[in-house]
């Protein structure tokens, strides 16, 4: 079952930005990407970084500290630790997706839908 939040007015967001949130004690990331949200977890699966201090291109962020990036569509890891090739290596047993949500739009109002507990 999923429960659903609204989070701020849409026209909050320029199109290609992205902030961060508070959803449930969890940060997480929601990126406009033309006239759509997405939203995945905020915390880099390397090192816990907020993401929405890195850099966005496209549909792929980019954490600030070491340059793991995430395609902000489906939360999946594009690149490790790119920053730091060998570090990439040496820690690839922690590489992880970033989990995606659903985000829709009602009334002018982005709208995450999340899992209910």
């Amino acid at each position: 079952m999923q429960k659903k939040l609204e989070l701020f007015a849409a026209t909050q967001l320029k199109e290609g930005g992205m902030k961060r949130v508070e959803v449930e004690g969890k940060g997480v990331l929601v990126a406009r990407l033309g006239e759509r949200f997405y939203a995945i977890g905020d915390k880099c699966t390397h090192m816990g970084c907020s993401l929405s201090e890195g850099t966005l291109e496209g549909s792929v962020v980019t954490c600030p500290c070491h340059g793991t990036r995430f395609d902000v569509t489906t939360g999946e890891v594009i690149a490790w630790v790119s920053k730091y090739p060998l570090i990439g290596k040496l820690t690839s047993f922690m590489k992880k997706n970033e989990p995606a949500y659903e985000c829709s739009i009602k009334d002018s109002m982005v709208v995450i839908s999340i899992p209910e507990k």
